[in-house]
């Protein structure tokens, strides 16, 4: 299985290569662009190529170490080896459009994966509480990224692309964090570690892309406090209810609905002050 899975992405990897080889040939513009990627790329078809040597001799762990390493190589190098080339080629717009479209179908998976505590023959809060929390959570998301940042910009958006890499963990974290909710086999305060834990990643991910406002918006401390704020007083309160399945989903509740309320109320009073201007 190993086998196949690193031929396949080290095939995958090198036809990939080869296109970037291509436009290094084709438009000059684009040429600081292409090596930069062409290095990335070059280093993990290495490390894919020396997993696929592991795998013919059977080295299990040293494959699944190896896959690891390329993974993380893959996704977060770019951060680090960032090249010079012209940003302009870069749709800023289109980024975002693509990030929102993953955000959203994470969300819906969330939701889909909620289903389990949905009963049409009993009628219970539980149902109600859960997809309040996951309703709540989309609506500061979508703020933040879709009302509060400007999409109409040039930018490198290295910052977009990374957070959303945590954002799409964060929550997948948080619909395992309410499945955990019905198995005996997770203890309540592991369940509402993981769900505070899960909550920080994914505001801490969302405010990072504050650096995006429009002119007319910008993250103050006032607004950091009232995060943090949200976030101690529900994870108390999820905390102090642990063993009640409806305190725990309302000190959530409270977590996601303060910072929610916090981005409403400075969209609100951002788009108040440029209509005054």
């Amino acid at each position: 299985m190993s086998l196949t899975f690193n031929l396949a992405m080290l095939v995958m990897l090198l036809c990939v290569a080869a296109l970037y080889y291509i436009q290094t040939r084709l438009k000059r513009q684009d040429i600081g662009a292409a090596k930069n990627s062409l290095i990335i790329l070059a280093l993990d078809c290495l490390l894919y190529f020396a997993a696929f040597l592991a795998s013919c001799f059977s080295a299990d762990r040293a494959v699944i170490w190896l896959d690891t390493i390329a993974v993380l190589v893959g996704a977060f190098l770019p951060f680090f080896i960032r090249g010079k080339f012209n940003i302009s080629i870069i749709s800023f717009p289109h980024l975002v459009e693509r990030f929102e479209l993953i955000t959203i179908i994470t969300f819906g998976e969330g939701v889909v994966g909620m289903t389990d505590f949905f009963d049409a023959k009993i009628f219970s809060l539980r149902p109600i509480l859960v997809f309040a929390v996951i309703l709540v959570l989309f609506g500061c998301y979508v703020t933040q990224i879709h009302y509060l940042c400007n999409h109409h910009r040039t930018d490198r958006a290295l910052r977009l692309m990374f957070s959303h890499y945590f954002i799409v963990i964060s929550v997948n974290l948080i619909t395992v964090g309410f499945k955990f909710l019905d198995n005996r086999e997770a203890g309540r305060m592991f369940t509402m570690v993981l769900m505070t834990a899960a909550l920080i990643l994914f505001f801490a991910s969302v405010f990072a892309n504050s650096v995006y406002y429009h002119d007319r918006f910008s993250l103050t401390v006032v607004d950091v406090a009232l995060s943090v704020g949200s976030l101690v007083t529900g994870a108390a309160a999820a905390y102090m209810f642990r063993n009640s399945i409806y305190g725990f989903l309302i000190g959530i509740l409270v977590a996601v609905s303060g910072n929610f309320g916090m981005l409403i109320y400075k969209y609100k009073d951002g788009a108040v002050h440029n209509e005054e201007f």
